[in-house]
C-alpha cells in the first residue's frame, strides 16, 4: 500500500487556504524553483497527483510548472541547488508498515533535465534525516540541517561527489530550515518563529536576532537567500501565522536584514529587520529545496542570455556555443545593449568579448582549446554592463566528441494470447546519450530477458524481437542500445507469462508473498497509492492472530487528498480451463468493515479486457473467542470459460466511507472444478471422518451428510456413520455437518 506523498520527515503535515499574491513588489517576475512533495492545487502542465521539481515566479508563486517528476514511492527529505544543479536526498516509501528506506543522493540539472545518481548519504545505521539544505557559496559547500542521528541534531556537510554526510556543528536550538548568505553566515528559524544566526565556529551556539509573526514549524519548508538583493526568502509552513483565520498554508515570506559589513554578525538590537509576503505557494503545498537564480551585478545588470545552445562539431573535435543578447535586465526592465560578455568553461574564464552588442544580436563562440573530447563540459555565458556589473550565469552543457546512443524510447512488451511468446518493440534513439556527435545508423541492440538473464537477441539493428517462454514467471526485458562509444540500458515494464497453470485446484494462500508476486498481479487501478499489501503482522492486534493474507487497510492517518474509492485488483496467473468442465472460485475473507467485491474473468492478466461475472458483499464479522473467523464465499465461473486459457480477478470496489477506515483480509483464493453446488470446499486441519479403501467412517453426527459430484450435483445421501463407498471412484465433495470436504475415492 504505497503512499507516495507521505512526508517521512520529522514534522507533521498541514492544510491551507489560498491567498492572493502581494502587489507592488519589484522584480517579482523572476523565477524560482523548488520541489513539491505534494501540491493539491495542481500545476499548469500536470494534475495534482504528480509531484517533483517545479518552476514558479515571485509574482505568482501559486502558479507552478512541473519540470521533473519522481517515480512512485520516491520522496525527498531535502534538496538544494548549486548554479542550477540540484542535489537531493531521497527516500523510498514502500509501506505504511515500515520506515522509509534511504536512497542514494542524486543530482538534477534544471536546464537539461539530466538526473545522475551520486552515492549513499546514509548507511541506515542511524535514523539520520535532513530537513533542509543550503549552498554556502563563500565556502563552496552544501550544508544540511539534520535530526535523529546518534551524534544528535546538527549541521552536516554533504559531499557532492560521494553523497556522504559529515557532522560539522552540533546545534541545540533551531528549526528544520537552514540558509547561508553570500558571505558564509548561516541562519535557521526555530519553532517560536525566531530567526537565528548560527555560530559555525562552535557547537551549540546560536543567537536569536529577529522574531517573525510565524511560529510552530510544520512540515516541509525551505529557507534560502536571494543573493541578488541579500534578502532571506522563507517558504514557511507554520501552525500559527497572520492567516490563522484562513487556515494554515505555505507562505512565501521575504525577510529583510540590516545592512552590515560582510565580516560582521547580526544581533537583535540592530534596526532594519522587516518581513512581507509574496503570497502562497500552491494550495496546501509541501514545498522544499528552494533555489533562486541571481545576478552579482544586481537587478539592473543584463539578464540571461537568450536561447543558449551548443553543438559538437562533425568530427567531434571542438564545440560551438550560440546565444542571443538579452533585451531585458535581470530585474525585467528593457535593455538596449550590453557592453560585453564572458565565456566560462567548468568555472574557468575562456574569453571576454567587448561590445557594445545590441539586444537581439546572435553571437557565437567556438571552443577549439578543449583538454579532451568524449566528455561533457559546462559553459557559462555572463553578459555584463560596465556600470551595472555582471548578469546571471546562463549555462550550456556540451558533450564534445562522438557519443553513445541515448536510451531507446517507447519500449513495449506484448504478451500473445497463449502466454507462451512475447513481442518486444522500441523506438530507436535519434540523439547521443550526452548530446554529442552521433550517427544513428551505427546503433545495435542487445535484448536480455530478466530475471533469468536469457539473451534473446544480440547485435540486431531492427527495433523488434520475439521471445518464447516456458516457465510461468514475472519477467521484464533489458534493451541495450550501443555503438563503439558506449551503451545505454532500458528496462521494460514487468509482466507475467509462461506456461498456463493446468493443474487444479489453483490456490493462493498468501503464505509466501515473494512467490505469490511471481505469478499473481496486484493493480492499484485508481492510482491513489492505496492497494493490497502482503506479509504484515498487523492482523494480530485487529483480528487476533498472525495469519498471512492479502490486506487492504485505510485509516484516518493514512489517507490524503489523493485517496479515492477502492479500485484495487488481485489477478490470477493464466489458467488453462478444460473443455466440458464447470468451475468455481472460493474465497476465505474476514473484515471489520462492510466491503464490496467484484469477480472478473478475462483473456489476459490485466484489468483491460476483463468482464464482470459476479459481485458480493461481505457479511458481518464472526467472532470466536479472541479472534475473528474467516468466512467462505463461493462464486460460479461462467460456462464459456471451459476450453479457454483465461485469468480470474477479484476487485475491491468499496466507496471511501466517512470514517476513512477499512480493513479487509483475504486468507485464501481457491479455483477448482465443481465449486458450485456447495457453499464451500475446505481442507480441514482436523477431519471428522476417515476413508479406508472404499469404506467411510464418520465420527460424530452424520445427519445431513451427502456426497456431491465436483459439478455440484448430489449423488448420494449418507445413511449411517459407517458407509460403503463401493461404486464411487474419482473426486467428490463430501458434506458433513454443513462443512464440505474435497475427497478422492
Amino acid at each position: 500500500m504505497n503512499k507516495k506523498l507521505i512526508a517521512a520527515a520529522l514534522l507533521c503535515g498541514t492544510a491551507a487556504l489560498p491567498i492572493a499574491a502581494a502587489s507592488g513588489i519589484e522584480h517579482a517576475d523572476r523565477p524560482f524553483y523548488g520541489f513539491f512533495l505534494s501540491n493539491p492545487g495542481g500545476y499548469t502542465n500536470a494534475d495534482e497527483s504528480k509531484y517533483g521539481f517545479a518552476r514558479q515566479t515571485f509574482a505568482e508563486p501559486d502558479i507552478n510548472e512541473l519540470m521533473q517528476t519522481l517515480s512512485e514511492g520516491m520522496g525527498l527529505y531535502a534538496a538544494t541547488a548549486v548554479d542550477g544543479i540540484y542535489y537531493a536526498v531521497p527516500y523510498l516509501y514502500e509501506s505504511s508498515m515500515a520506515m522509509p528506506t534511504a536512497k542514494p543522493l542524486f543530482s538534477y540539472n534544471i536546464y537539461t533535465g539530466q538526473v545522475k545518481e551520486i552515492g549513499p548519504w546514509s548507511d541506515m545505521s542511524t535514523d539520520l534525516k535532513p530537513s533542509d539544505m543550503t549552498y554556502d557559496r563563500m565556502n563552496d559547500r552544501i550544508l544540511a540541517v539534520c535530526y535523529g542521528s546518534k551524534e544528535g541534531s546538527g549541521i552536516y556537510e554533504v559531499n557532492r561527489e560521494t553523497g556522504e554526510m559529515t557532522l560539522v556543528r552540533k546545534i541545540n536550538e533551531g528549526g528544520g530550515v537552514i540558509a547561508a548568505d553570500a558571505f558564509g553566515r548561516v541562519f535557521t528559524i526555530n519553532h517560536n518563529g525566531e530567526l537565528l544566526q548560527i555560530d559555525m565556529t562552535r557547537d551549540n551556539t546560536a543567537r536569536a536576532i529577529y522574531t517573525l509573526p510565524y511560529k510552530y514549524l510544520a512540515a516541509n519548508q525551505s529557507l534560502e537567500f536571494d543573493i541578488t538583493n541579500g534578502h532571506l526568502i522563507w517558504a514557511s509552513n507554520t501552525n500559527e501565522n497572520p492567516h490563522a483565520d484562513m487556515g494554515l498554508g505555505t507562505w512565501l515570506v521575504d525577510i529583510t536584514l540590516p545592512a552590515i559589513a560582510p565580516n560582521a554578525d547580526y544581533s537583535a538590537d540592530m534596526e532594519g529587520y522587516s518581513c512581507r509576503e509574496y503570497g502562497e505557494i500552491g494550495i496546501a503545498a509541501r514545498f522544499l529545496g528552494m533555489y533562486i537564480p541571481y545576478a552579482t551585478g544586481g537587478f539592473e545588470a543584463p539578464g540571461f542570455a537568450v536561447d543558449p545552445k551548443s553543438a559538437s562539431s562533425i568530427d567531434g573535435s571542438y564545440c560551438t556555443i550560440d546565444f542571443t543578447v538579452p533585451s531585458t535586465t535581470f530585474g525585467g526592465s528593457a535593455l538596449e545593449s550590453i557592453d560585453g560578455y564572458e565565456i566560462y568553461r567548468d568555472g574557468v574564464r575562456l574569453d571576454t568579448k567587448r561590445g557594445p552588442f545590441a539586444a537581439g544580436t546572435s553571437l557565437q563562440y567556438e571552443d577549439k582549446s578543449l583538454p579532451a573530447s568524449g566528455r561533457e563540459y559546462r559553459y557559462d555565458i555572463v553578459c555584463y554592463s560596465n556600470t551595472k556589473g555582471d548578469g546571471p550565469k546562463s549555462p550550456v552543457f556540451a558533450y564534445v566528441g562522438f557519443d553513445a546512443p541515448s536510451a531507446v524510447s517507447d519500449a513495449t512488451v506484448t504478451v500473445n494470447s497463449d502466454f507462451l511468446s512475447t513481442v518486444i518493440t522500441w523506438t530507436a534513439p535519434a540523439t547521443g546519450q550526452h548530446g554529442g556527435t552521433f550517427d544513428p545508423t551505427t546503433t545495435k541492440y542487445d535484448v536480455v530477458r530478466l530475471p533469468d538473464n536469457v539473451k534473446v537477441a544480440e547485435n540486431i539493428t531492427d527495433c523488434s524481437v520475439t521471445d518464447n517462454l516456458r516457465r510461468l514467471l514475472r519477467y521484464s526485458y533489458r534493451i541495450t542500445a550501443k555503438n563503439e562509444y558506449g551503451e545505454t540500458k532500458t528496462k521494460t515494464q514487468e509482466f507475467i507469462a509462461g506456461t498456463p497453470v493446468d493443474e487444479f485446484p489453483v490456490e493462493e494462500t498468501f503464505d509466501n508473498p515473494t512467490s505469490m508476486a511471481l505469478k499473481w498481479t496486484t493493480v492499484d487501478n485508481n492510482n491513489d497509492g492505496m492497494t493490497w499489501i502482503y506479509g504484515t503482522t498487523l492482523g494480530q492486534s485487529v483480528f487476533g492472530d498472525y495469519e498471512m493474507t492479502a490486506e487492504y487497510i485505510i485509516s484516518p492517518t493514512s489517507i490524503d487528498a489523493y485517496t479515492k474509492d477502492a479500485d484495487d485488483w488481485i489477478i490470477s496467473p493464466p489458467i488453462k480451463f478444460e473443455e466440458g468442465k464447470k468451475y468455481g472460485v472460493q474465497f476465505e475473507i474476514r473484515s471489520l468493515t462492510p466491503e464490496n467485491l467484484n469477480v472478473y474473468v478475462g483473456p489476459m492478466n490485466t484489468v483491460e479486457g476483463m468482464r464482470l461475472v459476479s459481485s458480493f458483499n461481505l457479511r458481518e464479522p464472526q467472532y470466536s473467542e479472541s479472534r475473528i473467523e474467516f468466512q467462505k464465499y463461493g462464486i460460479v465461473l461462467p460456462d464459456d470459460i471451459a476450453g479457454t486459457t483465461s485469468c480470474f480477478a477479484v476487485q475491491l470496489a468499496t466507496p471511501l466511507n466517512e470514517d476513512y477506515y477499512s480493513y479487509i483480509q483475504i486468507g485464501n483464493i481457491l479455483i477448482d472444478e465443481g465449486l458450485t453446488g456447495v457453499e464451500s470446499v475446505e481442507s480441514e486441519k482436523t477431519n471428522n471422518f476417515r476413508i479406508n479403501g472404499d469404506f467411510l467412517t464418520i465420527a460424530g453426527d452424520f445427519n445431513n451428510a451427502a456426497i456431491y459430484s465436483v459439478n455440484g450435483m448430489k449423488v448420494a445421501d449418507i445413511r449411517s456413520a459407517g458407509t460403503s463407498l463401493s461404486g464411487f471412484k474419482g473426486v467428490y465433495i463430501l458434506v458433513i455437518d454443513g462443512k464440505s470436504h474435497k475427497v478422492v475415492i
